[in-house]
């Protein structure tokens, strides 16, 4: 047997002497971060100045080796003109690549006309081949695929596309899927995106189900590390071609011995595969000097409760712990500063409906857009069938209604059927379009001719990104769940239109860890739906609880406390010129969701002709979240 492509062990540096000790044990390449526009940031001693930059580039290819540097944060638009400069220089300099998550670097790099290559960051969540495609059409010369994909995804994607194949093998795991971790933004306004997560999945929760009724504390999120030591000749011929290992802020010594073993790994694979054995005192060894306990992750399926290290006694000490959640009062309703100001505002109101009986009612409010998810959640009640999609559409259509479906923010290769089945019966019934959350949706829509909005899965920050979809075919883009209300107006001047949700559940980690099934002894492939003999929630030390919601793929769904509304706060946006708004609203009951978009209709009318008397409406609101509501991040209370 002979290997079908050169590999390459890629090493992580954080300061100078673990950069040189990573090349000396045998890295081929060093990835490092600058001291600004990277994620990892949290600590001044870490990164490097561009003068070291500077002297990496010029030792690493002295030495025959490569360095890559991250320049993978999500930016405001107050930060282009700073990151054009920084790019320019790290062109100058000759580094090898960059590694990206921001669609703005990429237009940034054509615009300057650089010739850097680009790697897309394991943060762009790229996990079909259709989403490699849609890369490779866009100039990307790598792809750091989704740490979530299975063995056999991963040779899928290989084999159906043509960008090298860059993938994890060794180091921290989040519990989340990559870039669709919002829950430290929610909980403290620090964005896991922006390299300043504080960490929530690595506190303590007890549980509430109704079901196994455990009131001790346990770290259910806190996922063990990454070890693929066993499995690198399985990923060779899966197509990876370079083996990346995680941990930009660990010691010299650490990552000098890890690189060590996997050298010595991959040389003995590339001497001789057909004979090749893993090493079972190497990995003994990288045992003896682990963090955490270790995981194969979703290599060879999904993860389990042995992938989680619940009893947090190897859990790193990490300076944060639950904090203390403020709700919505009586006393945030706000009025209006100069009533002169809304004359003649018009909104468009987009609403996301769970189930046939909510839609029904919701045609005869005179809503814009209604919104049919295909998560496919498990739900007691209804869920959305081919038939009652197309007794939807009647329906709208005789009330002048525009009906949209939408696609889950994690679309992973074994799922990408899900896709063209909507597709197919978009085809069949009149849709006005589809939603989508990622690349390879995008990608395959767009070949179908249908009419595309973008989703908050994408994670759109800047006016450049903004571009780059409008450019791809996407006609609205869902502003970031994550955004602020300064950077938010400074993305409406790009002239795309550009929705903002205004209320409902705020899903802040989207994990293939099934805590309902895990806890009672699931194993792959043997569902008996847990997660249905009890509502879960994880519960802080303030008593605080995160709801748990699980969809057909027994993929967990965890909640902020808290539901998002600014309904207080219409005015601001009706100034800001935000004018379409949308309501996520498929979990509620059909009554719940009837009155809450009725309360911001008449609302939303009022303020069109000046008007803002909504108080007794606003605490209504108040009344029919019991659990209580938030501004989030975009107004948030100080």
């Amino acid at each position: 047997m002979s290997l079908n492509h050169k590999t390459e062990l890629l090493a992580p540096a954080g300061k100078w002497d673990v950069l040189q000790k990573a090349a000396e044990a045998g890295a081929d390449a060093i990835y490092v971060g600058g001291k600004k526009f990277n994620m990892r940031l949290l600590r001044s001693e870490f990164n490097f100045t561009d003068k070291e930059l500077k002297d990496a580039v010029e030792f690493l290819h002295q030495n025959g080796k490569k360095l890559f540097v991250t320049v993978n944060n999500l930016y405001f638009d107050w930060e282009i003109e700073q990151l054009k400069d920084y790019l320019m220089f790290l062109q100058d300099i000759d580094v090898d690549a960059l590694i990206i998550q921001d669609t703005a670097v990429l237009e940034l790099c054509r615009d300057l006309q650089l010739k850097l290559p680009l790697h897309a960051s394991v943060q762009m969540g790229i996990g079909s081949a259709d989403a490699v495609k849609f890369l490779e059409d866009n100039g990307f010369s790598r792809v750091i695929l989704s740490k979530n994909l299975s063995l056999q995804e991963i040779e899928d994607i290989y084999k159906k596309t043509n960008l090298d194949i860059e993938y994890f093998v060794h180091g921290d795991l989040c519990i989340s899927h990559t870039g669709q971790c919002y829950m430290s933004s929610f909980v403290a306004g620090k964005s896991s995106n922006r390299g300043q997560c504080i960490k929530p999945c690595r506190w303590s929760y007890r549980l509430r189900d109704g079901f196994l009724n455990d009131e001790a504390p346990k770290y259910y999120l806190a996922h063990n590390d990454l070890c693929l030591y066993s499995h690198l000749l399985d990923l060779i011929e899966a197509g990876v071609s370079s083996f990346k290992i995680e941990g930009r802020m660990r010691s010299a010594d650490y990552i000098s011995h890890l690189v060590s073993k996997y050298r010595k790994a991959l040389d003995e694979i590339a001497a001789d595969p057909l004979t090749y054995k893993p090493d079972t005192d190497g990995l003994q060894e990288l045992y003896d000097q682990r963090v955490r306990d270790f995981t194969a992750g979703n290599l060879l399926g999904k993860p389990g409760i042995e992938s989680i290290g619940l009893s947090g006694e190897r859990e790193p000490f990490f300076p944060t712990s639950a904090v203390k959640l403020t709700s919505l009062t009586a006393e945030d309703y706000q009025g209006l500063a100069d009533d002169t100001a809304y004359g003649n505002y018009n909104t468009e109101l987009s609403v996301k409906v769970g189930d046939i009986e909510s839609f029904a009612k919701l045609c005869s409010l005179g809503v814009d857009n209604l919104i049919v998810g295909c998560e496919d959640t498990w739900r007691k009640d209804n869920i959305w069938r081919k038939q009652d999609i197309a007794r939807a559409v009647e329906i709208a259509e005789k009330n002048g209604i525009k009906v949209f479906l939408e696609t889950p923010r994690i679309m992973l290769q074994g799922e990408m059927g899900l896709v063209n089945d909507i597709a197919e019966i978009a085809g069949k019934i009149n849709l006005h379009g589809i939603i989508v959350n990622d690349y390879g949706s995008l990608r395959l829509i767009r070949e179908k001719g249908l009419s595309l909005r973008g989703g908050y899965g994408f994670n759109v920050t800047n006016s450049l990104a903004v571009e780059f979809l409008a450019a791809n075919g996407v006609e609205r883009i869902t502003a970031s769940q994550e955004i602020q209300m300064e950077n938010l107006e400074s993305m409406l001047k790009s002239g795309t239109e550009i929705e903002v949700m205004i209320h409902g559940p705020l899903c802040g980690i989207i994990t293939d860890f099934c805590i309902a099934g895990a806890l009672n002894g699931r194993r792959e492939g043997d569902c008996a739906k847990y997660c249905l003999y009890g509502d879960y929630a994880l519960r802080d030390e303030f008593d605080q609880e995160y709801l748990i919601r699980t969809d057909r793929n027994c993929r967990n769904y965890i909640f902020y406390p808290y539901d998002l509304c600014l309904f207080p706060y219409l005015a601001v946006l009706a100034a800001a010129g935000i004018k379409y708004m949308r309501i996520d609203g498929q979990y509620y009951d059909a009554e719940t969701l009837t009155e809450v978009v009725k309360i911001y209709k008449e609302a939303l009318e009022g303020l069109g002709q000046g008007k803002w008397e909504q108080e007794s409406s606003f605490n209504r609101l108040l009344q029919l979240s019991p659990r209580g509501l938030t501004a989030g991040p975009l107004l948030a209370k100080p």
